[in-house]
């Protein structure tokens, strides 16, 4: 991990384990005077995705914040969440693809 993920990972083990104790991309950055990459916190959001792609962190989100994941529950809840966007966005696709080989017919 680079020094900025070893300073998320720290503030996340010491501050918000589990779902309860979640803190905000905001607060995040704050908390550790990082970079936002923009009005989204997309750097902090990289830096996250990259922990748990790369370095085997267990951190849980959801649209208010991130935590280290504690228990099965709280896995099966964000594994669950991440299965049904993942879907909806294939379902997109999917409509997509039909609406553009019968535009001829609407």
């Amino acid at each position: 991990m680079n020094q900025e993920q070893m300073q998320i990972w720290n503030y996340l083990n010491e501050r918000a384990q589990c779902h309860e104790n979640r803190k905000s991309s905001d607060e995040i950055r704050d908390e550790l005077n990082l970079e936002s990459g923009g009005p989204t916190n997309e750097h902090i959001r990289d830096l996250i995705r990259g922990m748990i792609l790369n370095h085997n962190c267990c951190i849980g989100s959801d649209n208010s914040g991130y935590w280290v994941i504690t228990n099965e529950g709280e896995l099966n809840g964000v594994v669950t969440s991440l299965r049904d966007r993942a879907n909806g966005v294939l379902e997109r696709a999917s409509a997509l693809e039909r609406n553009w080989e019968n535009r001829d017919h609407v």
